[in-house]
Parts: C-alpha cells; structure tokens; sequence
C-alpha cells in the first residue's frame, strides 16, 4: 500500500477535510453559476441561429419601394456567378418560442410543386402527412418547429382567435418535415389571398449549398443601394453577434467582480487557517524548512484546493447542464451546449484571482514570520 510522507503537504488538506472543503466547495459553487449562467447566454444566440438557419440554405431577396423586384434585378442577379434556381414567394409569420420570447418566424408560401424541392434544399424529407394543396388553409412543418410549438398534425397554427398569429381562417399542421432545419411552408396562394401586402419575394439557390455563402456575398455586394433587401445567414451572423455584444460584455464585468469577491474571501479563509496552523509552521521552520520550502507547502495546499474546486465545479456543471438539456431545453425546441468551451473560460479568473490573492496574502506575512517567537509562546 502506497504511503504518503508523514510531512507532506496532501496530507493536511486529507486529515482536515473541514478546511479544505469549505475552499473547495465554494469554487465549484462559483463555477457552476458562472458557466451555467454564459451557457444560457450562449443558448439564446445559438437558439436563434438555429431557429433561422434555413437561410444557410438560399438567399431571400425582397423588394423596396413596390411588391416585385424590378426585371433587370432580376436579369443581374440570374447572371451572378453559382446561381442555380429562384423561387418567388409570399410569407406570413408565425412565432417561435425562445429564452427571450417570442420571435417571427417565417411561412414560405410556394406552388405546389416547388415545396418538396425546397424541403429537400434544407434537408428535409416529409414524414407524415402531406404538402398544402393550391389555396389550403395549411401548412408543413419541420419537427424542430412542431417541438418548440408543442404541435401535432392536425393542429391549428394560426387563427382567428390568435391576435400575434392572426389569419381570417384557422390555419391547420397538415404535414411534419423529417430533419433539423427549422422550416414552415404554406400555398402562395392561400397566404397571397389573405395576408397583405403580398409582397413577391424571391429565394435564390446556388448550384451547390457549400457555394451558397460565395453567391450571397456577391448579392449583397452587387445590389448594395438598390431596391432591394438581401437576408443571408451571414448577414444573420453578424446582426446576432453584434445584438448580444453589450449583453457578453456586462457578464464579463459580473464575472470579474465575483472573481476579485471570491478572491478576497476565499484569501481571507485562507489566512484565517493561516493563523491557526502558526505553530505547525513554526515548528517546521525551527526544524530546518526555509521560509521558500514553507510557501511552496502552502503554494501546493492551495492550489489542490483551487484545482480540485475547479474540476469539481466545471464536472457538476456539465452534468446539470446536460440535465437541463434533455428535460427542459430540447422537448421545447431550444438548443443548450453543456460542454461549450466559452463558458468554461469565463469561470478560469476565479481560481487564478484566488490562488493569486492567497499566496500573496501568506507570503506576505511569511516574510516577518518569526519561528522562534512561536515556539516560545507555545511553551509559555
């Protein structure tokens, strides 16, 4: 059986568990609120890219100043380098949930035939159902959809009886697409009847999706300042990335202020145990350890502590994490990443600003550390 030096340091931190657990508990504490709480965070930007990321698949163009694109628009961009196919289409909106709330989220209305062919783009496969017929009252949605909706077929999407998802008639599920991609496709026809304006918009294919990004470049670049609007998921990138860019930057000053609180504590905890063991210390000063070899005992302890804190707290937050995943986020269609790295670098300050303020704290003081003057007043 292994046996540990009766001087080494592990050995405090084992046979007094109630001083080095308090440490440790309270960085693993620390940790799980900090990753968890810029995971959330994290979620809402990935739930939003998620929810439109049908736009990864084509450009949608719409146009300004009247309800069709102008004929040389038209005519440019059918001449614009790996365009492959447009479809023209009419939208309506329905609402998605998220962290945040409700936010729109597109109905495609296509001819019949062009549906599939869409779906298809997006990687969808239809798995139940059936695509709307020319001017049905209904619609086809991706599973992702029907989860954060709570829908099954047969229900009603819009109504009536909906103020934030209004249509003159209940709007039905009558299909549900296979697949991960967020899409919802209605009858053009239907949707150009009795939502208004029916503006005509067009969704541009590339030859290939792994061109897609190339052409939506050169959309944007090429119809800069004309009659028209061009949605790329790019264009969704940026925007989303600069939304939330004040919201990353007040939870990296929350996070610096726990981290400098934690420090001042857990440094006052530690030379509070300090003092307690100012005995043990000067003993082992008086039997030949150096002031060095002294902060380098306490230097190790400390760092156990921090270390064992931190893996502690960053292992308890995956498995919560994971957890709220599979229980609360996915049934209702929001994305979480239990092991997203991000979120874990923002908990590294806390155990470097503690395990900084700690060793300065008890160097500091084993600079007048007077070994002598110890013993004597314990004999005394």
């Amino acid at each position: 059986m292994l046996r540990r030096h009766p001087l080494s340091p592990i050995v405090f931190l084992v046979r007094n568990p109630g001083r080095s657990l308090p440490l440790t508990l309270v960085l693993a504490l620390a940790v799980l609120t900090i990753a968890s709480v810029v995971a959330l965070l994290n979620s809402i930007d990935r739930t939003i890219l998620k929810i439109y990321d049908y736009n990864r698949y084509f450009a949608a163009i719409t146009p300004r100043g009247s309800n069709k694109l102008r004929a040389e628009l038209v005519a440019r961009i059918e001449r614009a380098p790996h365009y492959a196919a447009s479809h023209e289409t009419v939208v309506c909106f329905m609402n998605a949930e998220t962290i945040v709330g409700k936010m729109p989220f597109v109905i495609f209305g296509l001819e019949e035939e062009q549906m599939p062919l869409l779906a298809a783009r997006c990687r969808l496969t239809l798995s139940e159902g059936r695509y709307p017929q020319r001017g049905e009252a209904g619609v086809v949605l991706s599973e992702p959809l029907m989860r954060n909706k709570n829908l099954k077929l047969g229900d009603v999407v819009l109504s009536p009886l909906i103020p934030d998802q209004y249509a003159p008639v209940p709007v039905r599920v009558v299909g549900v697409l296979k697949g991960d991609t967020w899409l919802a496709i209605g009858s053009m026809e239907f949707i150009r009847d009795n939502f208004f304006p029916p503006t005509r918009n067009l969704l541009i294919f590339a030859t290939e999706p792994r061109y897609q990004p190339r052409l939506d470049a050169w959309l944007r670049q090429n119809l800069k300042g004309e009659q028209a609007r061009v949605w790329t998921y790019a264009e969704l990138q940026e925007e989303t990335h600069r939304a939330f860019k004040n919201l990353y930057f007040i939870t990296g000053v929350v996070v610096t202020v726990v981290a400098i609180m934690l420090a001042t504590m857990t440094g006052l905890l530690a030379n509070i145990y300090f003092q307690q063991r100012l005995v043990e210390f000067g003993l082992l000063q008086a039997i030949g350890f150096t002031r060095r070899s002294l902060l380098a005992r306490v230097s190790l302890e400390t760092i156990t502590v921090v270390v064992l804190g931190w893996v502690l707290g960053v292992l308890s937050t995956m498995g919560v994490l994971v957890w709220a995943k599979v229980r609360i986020m996915e049934p209702r269609g929001l994305y979480l990443e239990p092991f997203d790295p991000i979120a874990y670098q923002y908990t590294l300050p806390v155990p470097l600003m503690v395990l900084a303020f700690a060793l300065f704290t008890i160097g500091w003081r084993l600079r007048t550390f007077d070994p002598v003057a110890i013993v004597e007043r314990r004999i005394v």
